[in-house]
């Protein structure tokens, strides 16, 4: 998996730059000639980044009692290293706006990248790492590539719409278009910069936690800025239950972090959000516009990961786009097989291509002919209201299909096998607790089985991934 860099490098000057001041402190910093004289020289020469520095010296972080009025006592009060990456922060921010025309989400890059940074430098800040401002630089930067794809490629990312909250999507997207990611493109930039060796190599890796150990020379710098991303999202996704679990299960995994220590992390991020919201001029917290955005997200989520997988290198040409006839099944208003059929090896092959995990459970009902009988025409209301009931038991992004008669397919992504099994629990708990209006009062008798790939098993294919579920039929 690795992106073509030919249209980057055959296109420089469509790309991002960095400003000239920036670049002059890049230099300097490479060079190790650099003072307290020259930075504030080179700061003062340019008034936005002189009063971000002195705003940034005089904010509550810092708590200094009298106030900084000069670019010199500023720089000596911050350290010259955190002045550098503070410079580099603030004038990357401010240079790099959103084009028009542009399939990218402007508002939602920088929120992510913000909160990022953010956690970061915390989350360096609690396991010992003394380069926190050089984190909360890596921190900011790792989605770069996404603006240096955008720049050459405008419309690239307009197919995602509001997909593009779901951070994991916009990888794959990038994955079966190009081969590779944003973080690939976003470090070569950074090495086109000429910034820091291991700020580019925490961006190339920003997906990928277990390229270097904790314990490797900058193995706790990079792993500081995967976990980032992670904080960011879950804060992005309104702190839902999902996210909440990943957040403290990926912080667990790759930092080493108790609980206590996360549940720190966020509250550092609500502390911090209003200050960096007033350093950056940008809103982080939830918007009424991503609040949309998500919603439309967990409305068309599956349609859109069809809409964009091209099914043209199997078969020689795209899939027709199916109805919404035959996408949705008419009694349940969940996915057709039709659309199931078509969606499930993409998501299957984009897994085996991403190195993800994903789980599938097959909910069957063995008395369905009992329940069926006194329903007569009240079936079809109580097949709608068992399927909203398991969508409701369900993650954003989970997609349910109704696969039979009397069986559900469910689609867990990046969902390892004892998190399968505590979502099975639910769903067959929804199932037995949905009434019927029958006189008989009967009870839907479900079994369950389960399937995951990626984790001890990886399927040839999705027919023997649907088998080995089928043949896992049980009583939970």
């Amino acid at each position: 998996m690795a992106i073509d860099l030919s249209p980057f490098i055959e296109n420089t000057a469509r790309l991002p730059s960095i400003p000239r001041v920036v670049s002059k402190i890049v230099e300097l910093a490479r060079s190790g000639d650099i003072d307290i004289q020259n930075l504030a020289t080179l700061i003062a020469s340019d008034p936005a980044l002189a009063a971000k520095t002195l705003q940034f010296a005089n904010s509550p972080m810092y708590a200094n009692e009298h106030k900084i009025e000069n670019v010199r006592r500023a720089i000596v009060l911050l350290g010259l290293d955190t002045t550098v990456n503070l410079a580099l922060s603030f004038s990357l921010t401010s240079s790099l706006k959103e084009q028009s025309q542009s399939g990218l989400h402007y508002p939602l890059l920088w929120r992510r990248s913000l909160i990022a940074a953010a956690a970061a430098r915390e989350l360096g800040r609690l396991l010992g790492e003394r380069a926190i401002e050089e984190l909360f630089l890596a921190g900011l930067l790792q989605d770069i590539g996404m603006i240096a794809i955008d720049r050459l490629k405008p419309d690239f990312y307009t197919d995602l719409r509001s997909d593009q909250v779901f951070h994991q999507r916009v990888r794959e997207y990038e994955i079966e278009r190009m081969g590779g990611d944003h973080a690939e493109a976003g470090a070569w930039l950074c090495k086109h910069w000429g910034l820091a060796e291991r700020t580019s190599l925490a961006i190339a890796t920003s997906h990928r936690p277990n390229t270097f150990a904790i314990t490797d020379v900058d193995g706790l710098f990079i792993r500081c800025v995967c976990v980032s991303g992670i904080a960011a999202d879950y804060l992005i996704l309104g702190e839902s239950p999902d996210a909440t679990k990943q957040l403290y299960l990926q912080a667990q995994r790759v930092l080493g972090l108790d609980s206590a220590k996360v549940d720190r992390l966020i509250g550092f991020l609500h502390d911090q959000i209003p200050e960096m919201e007033a350093l950056f001029d940008i809103k982080l917290t939830e918007s009424a516009s991503q609040s949309e955005l998500l919603e439309q997200a967990n409305e068309t989520l599956a349609e859109l990961n069809l809409q964009n997988l091209s099914r043209g290198r199997q078969r020689g040409k795209k899939s027709p786009k199916l109805t919404d006839e035959k996408r949705l099944d008419s009694a349940t208003a969940a996915f057709s097989r039709e659309f199931i059929n078509e969606f499930l090896p993409d998501s299957f092959d984009l897994a085996c291509r991403a190195g993800r995990v994903l789980s599938i459970l097959l909910l069957e009902i063995t008395n369905f002919k009992a329940i069926r009988k006194p329903l007569g025409d009240d079936l079809n209301y109580y097949l709608r209201s068992l399927a909203t009931e398991l969508k409701n038991k369900l993650r954003a992004g989970d997609i349910i299909s109704r696969y039979s008669e009397t069986t559900f397919l469910i689609l867990l992504h990046d969902t390892a096998e004892p998190e399968a099994h505590a979502i099975a629990q639910r769903l067959i708990q929804a199932t037995r607790d949905v009434k019927n209006n029958s006189r008989e009062g009967l009870v839907a008798d479900p079994l369950i089985g389960i399937a995951t790939h990626g984790q001890d098993i990886e399927f040839e294919n999705t027919d023997e991934w649907i088998d080995h579920a089928n043949k896992n039929l049980r009583s939970v």
